[in-house]
């Protein structure tokens, strides 16, 4: 077709005799007439049309690779090292439970408050505490149950993804502060018909009992949990439109709400959601002992998952944890993934042996038995005495079927010989194995672990730490955008305020523009960061110790050709290059190139990566990051004590000036204040080493509190 626009009317076009479609006369105008070409069709049919077949779609218009138009031009070993990152949907019906039935009945404005106490106190301490009152384990749900789901929801995503059709959990435990997020977001990604044999949550905190009754609600909202499947559609809609309290006594679900951890009980899944370190000033500690509990409750061939905030202190506990597990200062020799042994877990306590003792050949041992064998006959005949001789000669020696007792033959009886009594029934191996399966690509030293989260927090220091954390996008449901109405949760918060928000140094027309309906500059989602680990124990049967055995003994993992390098950050995209920071399968943080000149599809692919995902086509040239030396090690150890005395004289002034300024109402009783001075000298260090270095001649301890 062809198209005259802006002709006149006096034209050959504007006849009133036509008879083409949409013909618009204005003001002796024609616009837009259009006309056929005739003869065209006739010149066209004798041309033969090919269309190519898409390579990116198959005839019906599906993809053949991937879900979305970006991800069907990836290259498949690009695709298969992507980790989902997509947005993350809190279910309607838990996001309608928390709103209805959880958060509905407590005050907006004190439930606002209590939520920002929340976020203030962790940007302060960096650690969430477990809540104890009904109101703050509703403040807690609100503030913190959407991030905490999305985090658990990506990490066991990749951990399907990762073990694939091998991923058949039976006995679950979910370990957290929260209303077992980890166990919901599992029942999530499973699906309806995810039933194992054992579901437990444990929930951190003495006083937890509020935080187990919201567990149970919001577990009972998934078809997995309920124990009559029948039931299950019905109960749902009967509960859809219910607002207001529900009774817990009267809700059954299949997962069991735990008052403490189980002794002997053992599970093939455990995820543990920010519950290894419960106060920063008791790190490594409370790593370890935490650490310890849990891996004893690791079925062989199990999987245990650990997620930490995404800050330095969430770090540093992932990174304190890996290395209790793998211990790479003892294995600095050898490559790849070779399942490490964890000694405290093993039934069996191997000697500490020389590396000269471990050379001993079957030779030698024979050998050694022959020689003990000819020593313990040498000393059964020495303890023959001179009496039990001459008893043998005058009676004769005493024969087997004389010593053998009356009941020996009765079938009721079992008898077992002393020899084969003392003979240990373990195998002489260790039969505890562990191995990592994200996100770490080697099991050498992390290189951006400091080992204290104290050094990241030195002010004074000219360079700044990096450490491994990972972003998650969530998409904000309504109770979250009603909760996050105001200036209150809106406002970038002050750490140096005496109230955490710092109002006062914000303009009233800044604070009007924060104030909202929830959803800054018009968005509904919201970002947060974490720190991972996934472990897999490896099984303990004979075949399998054998075959790591042999890998250490070669210092080399033959079976890596799946690992792929991590990366780290977000690829820096410059004309015809992408710079890639790498987590490397050597153990080396590296910045890898992939320019234009590597090919079409690598570039590409290079510039869709994303933080999180592995990379499997290569780079042209790298950059290996230098570790932080010991030297180094040793100047930030003194940097931060100078610091921390800093920050004690500091607080004994700020201590001063508060005693200096209490009211002289206070000083109505002194004999009130000398009783505290003097319990707070009897209680301190050094009036008790002083107290034993004086020669006095009554002990003055015996007068402590009187």
């Amino acid at each position: 077709m062809y198209a005259a626009f802006g002709t006149k009317s006096s034209d050959r076009w504007c006849k009133p005799s036509t008879v083409l479609p949409f013909h618009q006369n204005r003001q002796n105008n024609t616009f837009g007439q259009l006309v056929y070409a005739h003869g065209t069709d006739a010149q066209d049919s004798g041309n033969d049309v090919y269309s190519a077949p898409s390579e990116f779609r198959n005839a019906d218009g599906s993809f053949i690779r991937g879900n979305t138009a970006q991800e069907a031009r990836l290259d498949p070993r690009t695709l298969d090292a992507r980790v989902d990152q997509g947005v993350v949907q809190l279910p309607l019906l838990l996001a309608k439970t928390i709103g209805q039935n959880i958060l509905l009945r407590v005050s907006p404005a004190k439930l606002r408050q209590l939520a920002a106490d929340i976020y203030v106190s962790m940007e302060k301490e960096q650690l969430q505490r477990a809540p104890a009152l009904s109101l703050d384990a509703d403040a807690h749900i609100g503030a913190l149950f959407l991030q905490q789901y999305s985090h658990a929801r990506r990490v066991l995503g990749e951990l399907i993804k990762r073990e694939d059709d091998r991923f058949n959990p039976q006995a679950v435990l979910d370990i957290g502060y929260g209303p077992g997020t980890g166990m919901i977001a599992l029942n999530e990604l499973m699906g309806d018909d995810f039933l194992p044999r054992v579901k437990d949550v444990y929930v951190v905190g003495r006083s937890n009992k509020e935080m187990k009754k919201r567990a149970k609600i919001l577990l009972s909202r998934q078809l997995c949990e309920v124990p009559d499947a029948s039931d299950a559609a019905a109960a749902s809609n009967s509960l859809s439109g219910f607002v207001g309290p529900v009774e817990t006594s009267r809700i059954n679900i299949r997962t069991r709400i735990r008052d403490a951890l189980p002794s002997t009980k053992q599970y093939d899944l455990i995820i543990v959601n920010q519950a290894l370190l419960t106060r920063e000033h008791n790190f490594p500690r409370d790593v370890d002992l935490n650490l310890e509990m849990i891996l004893g409750l690791l079925l062989p061939g199990g999987h245990l998952v650990l997620i930490e905030r995404g800050n330095t202190l969430g770090f540093e506990t992932i990174a304190r944890a890996r290395q209790v597990m793998l211990r790479p200062e003892s294995y600095k020799l050898e490559r790849g993934r070779i399942p490490r042994p964890y000694i405290r877990g093993s039934s069996v306590k191997p000697q500490r042996l020389r590396h000269e003792d471990q050379l001993i050949t079957d030779a030698h041992v024979a050998h050694e038995e022959r020689l003990l064998a000819a020593l313990d006959a040498e000393e059964r005949d020495s303890r023959v005495s001179d009496f039990e001789a001459e008893i043998n000669e005058r009676h004769g020696a005493v024969s087997a079927d004389e010593l053998r007792f009356e009941f020996e033959d009765d079938a009721n009886f079992e008898v077992t010989a002393v020899e084969e009594a003392a003979e240990p029934a373990e195998s002489a191996h260790i039969d505890y194995h562990l191995s990592v399966v994200a996100p770490c690509p080697h099991h050498s030293a992390c290189p951006l672990q400091l080992g204290d989260p104290k050094y990241y927090k030195i002010s004074n220091h000219k360079h700044r730490f990096s450490f491994c954390s990972f972003d998650q996008v969530v998409e904000r449901p309504k109770y979250t955008m009603e909760l996050k109405r105001g200036k209150l949760l809106a406002t970038a918060w002050d750490k140096r305020a005496h109230d955490g928000f710092g109002f006062d140094r914000i303009s009233k027309s800044a604070l009007k523009v924060l104030e909202g309906l929830g959803r800054r500059n018009s968005g509904n989602t919201e970002s947060g960061s974490f720190s991972y680990l996934i472990m897999r124990r490896e099984k303990n049967d004979a075949a399998t110790v054998r075959t790591i055995e042999t890998q250490r003994e070669h210092h080399y993992d033959n079976n890596n050709s799946h690992d792929l390098p991590r990366v780290i950050e977000y690829p820096t995209r410059i004309k015809n290059n992408v710079k890639l920071k790498m987590c490397t399968l050597s153990g080396n943080v590296e910045v890898w190139q992939v320019p234009k000149s590597l090919g079409k599809q690598t570039y590409h692919d290079a510039r869709k990566v994303r933080q999180g995902d592995m990379w499997a086509l290569g780079k042209k040239s790298t950059v290996v990051r230098n570790r932080f030396s010991d030297e180094k090690l040793e100047n930030l150890k003194r940097l931060a004590s100078t610091n921390s005395k800093h920050a004690r004289r500091a607080q004994q002034k700020k201590n001063t000036r508060k005693l200096v300024g209490v009211l002289a109402d206070k000083f109505d009783w002194p004999e009130q204040i000398f009783d505290e001075v003097a319990a707070q000298l009897e209680q301190s260090k050094k009036y008790r080493t002083q107290g034993k270095r004086a020669s006095y001649d009554v002990d003055p301890r015996d007068f402590d509190g009187k």
